[in-house]
């Protein structure tokens, strides 16, 4: 039993994996009992893995088993950032009370599953918010910019059906009777919205903190980035936003040239920059929703391209003309801010956001 016992416990530092000896058949001795007691401990620390795992990325958990220690350490790294937040916050919490913490898990339950199957590692959540990373993982040789794009669209596609549920729920209802005041605020405090934006570039990835408490992060100028363009999904109504890094580095993967159009949105200097940057909502062709359906949207954005066009050169009058024809919510941000009026002189064709 000592041979066998420890010819195990050899695999398992091979394979740096604590899985139970194999006791069975062995005599009522103290060998035994050390490897039952072996048994509970390896139990306890696995537990204690998979609990910590809940907390922390599980990057962070496999490095901390391999090595030992976590270590103050980061490096700057290219990865691509996901930013995804739930609109209306306020007024749902307000509604909802403790109850918004059950809306939460359940929406968080679908929204984390969509980052981690395209490679996604979860920095945190923050409250509304989620901040993913894509290339991370050490090995993964899928392109990251196209599979952000892949969860920011399923992310999308989930909370729709969650909408969808919860009308269905109140039509049973409302066979019954008509909702009362309070029922229609709380269905409308169930009936999540989110926005996603996107960007990427060289970031700090690593942990930061103190040898008694730290946090693994990403800090860096594309972080805030890809929060900003997840606030600017709320001016031109659209699910996604994307930089134009993440459209370059997408489009070196031949499965996402073929599955996604992009198309230009505006040309806009956040808050914070100092340059403007293009920004783009990348359409899905393979998107069941009808609100996103690419056939039908594909004619409208090339007229709203040509609205575009004319507006970066200064035709305001085109402009508004071609942006009322292509029927696009997006538009209506253009045709308010030009009003009736001509392009002021010195036009640049960018537009500075005063808000985050």
């Amino acid at each position: 039993n000592i041979g066998r016992f420890s010819s195990q416990m050899y695999d398992m530092q091979q394979n740096q994996v604590l899985v139970p000896l194999d006791i069975e058949g062995a005599p009522n001795d103290d060998i035994t009992y050390l490897a039952a007691n072996f048994n509970r401990l390896s139990s306890t620390i696995n537990n204690l893995l998979h609990i910590f795992q809940k907390f922390v990325p599980e990057n962070v958990v496999r490095k901390a088993h391999q090595q030992q220690e976590i270590k103050l350490e980061g490096r700057q790294r290219e990865l691509t950032i996901l930013f995804s937040d739930i609109k209306s916050f306020t007024f749902r919490t307000e509604v909802l009370g403790n109850d918004i913490i059950g809306l939460l898990n359940v929406h968080y339950d679908s929204v984390i599953k969509k980052v981690s199957e395209h490679n996604g590692i979860i920095g945190s959540i923050i409250g509304d918010a989620i901040l993913a990373s894509y290339g991370i993982e050490e090995g993964v040789l899928d392109n990251k910019s196209f599979g952000a794009i892949k969860s920011a669209w399923e992310i999308t596609a989930v909370t729709a059906e969650l909408r969808r549920k919860m009308s269905l729920r109140r039509q049973v209802m409302e066979q019954k009777k008509p909702l009362t005041e309070t029922e229609e605020k709380v269905y409308q405090a169930v009936m999540l919205d989110v926005g996603v934006g996107i960007d990427g570039g060289n970031v700090f990835y690593g942990n930061i903190g103190s040898s008694e408490r730290m946090a693994n992060t990403v800090i860096g100028d594309n972080v805030n980035s890809a929060s900003r363009l997840e606030g600017l999904t709320r001016i031109y109504k659209v699910p996604v936003i994307v930089s134009e890094y993440i459209r370059d580095d997408a489009m070196q993967d031949p499965e996402a040239k073929i599955r996604y159009e992009f198309f230009e949105l505006d040309t806009v200097q956040v808050k914070g920059k100092t340059e403007g940057v293009k920004i783009y909502i990348p359409i899905d062709k393979d998107c069941p929703a009808s609100d996103w359906n690419y056939e039908i949207l594909k004619p409208k954005f090339e007229i709203f391209e040509k609205g575009l066009k004319a507006y970066y050169d200064g035709n305001w009058k085109t402009a508004r003309a071609e942006f009322k024809r292509s029927e696009l919510p997006c538009a209506e941000v253009f045709l308010e801010r030009m009003g009736l009026k001509s392009a002021p002189a010195g036009w640049s064709g960018i537009w500075t956001m005063t808000t985050k």
